[in-house]
């Protein structure tokens, strides 16, 4: 499970996230795209062998234009630098447009105003680390442990713009063995492009959260059972809760669906910031622990 985590992660992190050409929107399947332009001389062979003399646009920006010589500084799209004389070329343009026809496709609209609730599950892989401290009493205890809370989550956001969604979250586990986990606090989106029907967001979440699980420890102690046989050392099972302030971040995939609504899938690198920690055992005295967590979440969820 770790493993598939950890893969998953490296595929979501590793997505490229492009910048777009600026566009006009003209028309509901046309697009404009501004550049200036320079119309340089080249030269074709025909198939009888003559020279001719044509000229070709070259897209991107003027840097430069000397009006006493008449050179020109110019870049392409392609990034590359040219400084052309004015033999070089017939004319030059400022902003010049040219349309383009959108891909022909069903793009699903996006809510981009007002609240926005949402409603899923998360499955999280918790890594938990013990620094223990053995005394007279107790003898050992594990070092590193894991657990898998299966969550309920719910969530509720205000839009700030159509790309930017601050709000609510919670989360609270409803299949995690003998433990308990529960969570709540403020969550902040950015979705990269909008108008697409599949985007990629970058959520991050600031939370209280409280987990409770049960921790064997060795103590120097002797158990008899009714059968008249004993134990020693004796194993002691100690129930311990962590009030943490939780931190998530990640990388999410949205898709658009039908009426304003969208799907989330979303994977999130968990850290617990330990608050305090309390034991509940049948001992007077609790044992030199000190726990930490981190781990990972892969949730999905609906918007609407």
């Amino acid at each position: 499970m770790k493993k598939l985590l950890l893969c998953i992660a490296l595929v979501l992190f590793n997505l490229a996230l492009y910048a777009q050409t600026d566009t006009i929107s003209k028309a509901s399947n046309i697009l404009i795209e501004v550049y200036d332009v320079v119309a340089v001389y080249k030269e074709h062979t025909d198939g009888r062998g003559k020279t001719r003399q044509f000229t070709s646009e070259m897209k991107g920006k003027i840097l430069n234009y000397d009006e006493s010589t008449g050179v020109l500084t110019f870049k392409g799209i392609d990034g590359k630098m040219y400084s052309f004389r004015s033999t070089d070329y017939k004319y030059f343009q400022y902003d010049k447009e040219f349309s383009l026809k959108k891909k022909q496709g069903n793009i699903l609209p996006r809510k981009v105003a007002g609240f926005e609730f949402s409603a899923g599950l998360s499955a999280g892989y918790f890594n938990i680390n013990h620094n223990f401290t053995s005394d007279d009493f107790y003898r050992s205890s594990f070092q590193s442990d894991a657990d898998i809370p299966i969550c309920i989550k719910l969530g509720a956001s205000k839009y700030l713009n159509k790309n930017s969604l601050v709000g609510l979250t919670a989360e609270y586990a409803l299949i995690m063995d003998d433990n308990s986990y529960f969570n709540i606090g403020t969550r902040y989106q950015f979705l990269y492009n909008h108008n697409k029907n599949s985007a990629l967001y970058f959520p991050v979440e600031l939370k209280f959260s409280r987990y409770q699980f049960n921790a064997q420890y060795q103590t120097n102690d002797t158990t008899f059972f009714d059968d008249l046989n004993w134990e020693y050392p004796s194993m002691s099972e100690t129930k311990v809760a962590l009030n943490n302030l939780e931190f998530n971040i990640g990388q999410g995939l949205s898709f658009a669906l039908k009426n304003n609504k969208s799907l989330s899938l979303e994977l999130m690198l968990v850290k617990q910031f330990i608050l305090s920690q309390t034991f509940k055992n049948e001992n007077e005295f609790p044992p030199k622990s000190k726990f930490g967590v981190s781990g990972s979440k892969l949730s999905v969820f609906v918007n609407f």
